[in-house]
């Protein structure tokens, strides 16, 4: 006999509903933080500088550095959206794509503190680049991506197609 039985999803509980608050923790902490960066983004007389040829570089270092955050931010919250309809579904997709959106970050985490870096080193002027959002990527990563790949409970309850 060939029968073909559907799998029914398990509930979210135990270290996966652990998991899930702390990464919709996280997004509603970077939702939070990213309301200072943008309205320094958004302050006319800080961009009228911005724009000016004779402007030192430290004004351009500074405003691409808070515009890597805010649109890493926004990538973040946007992201944690989109997990959250998938959770929602208990979509087969989730375990791949929550594991991909971690790496993404850490990528853009170190994308951005690199070209700071680079930024800072060629206008000779030391300007402090944040770090600890390039480590809360990397721990949440480490912890994450092989909880999310391994865990049987999240493989029995992400299977709806």
């Amino acid at each position: 006999m060939n029968t073909t039985s559907k799998l029914k999803p398990r509930r979210i509980s135990g270290w996966l509903l652990i998991a899930l608050i702390c990464l919709a923790a996280w997004a509603l902490s970077t939702a939070i933080t990213l309301r200072d960066p943008l309205k320094l983004m958004l302050e006319w007389e800080l961009l009228a500088v911005f724009v000016r040829p004779e402007t030192h570089g430290w004004y351009r270092t500074v405003i691409t550095m808070v515009g890597c955050d805010v649109i890493i931010g926004a990538f973040i919250v946007a992201g944690a959206g989109w997990l959250a309809l998938l959770v929602r579904r208990k979509s087969a997709r989730f375990p791949v794509q929550v594991q991909a959106w971690l790496l993404a970050i850490v990528v853009m985490r170190t994308g951005a503190y690199l070209l700071g870096d680079q930024m800072t080193h060629a206008i000779g002027i030391d300007i402090a680049i944040p770090f600890d959002g390039f480590v809360q990527a990397v721990v949440a990563a480490v912890i994450g991506i092989p909880y999310f790949r391994l865990s049987r409970r999240v493989q029995q309850t992400f299977v709806t197609a």
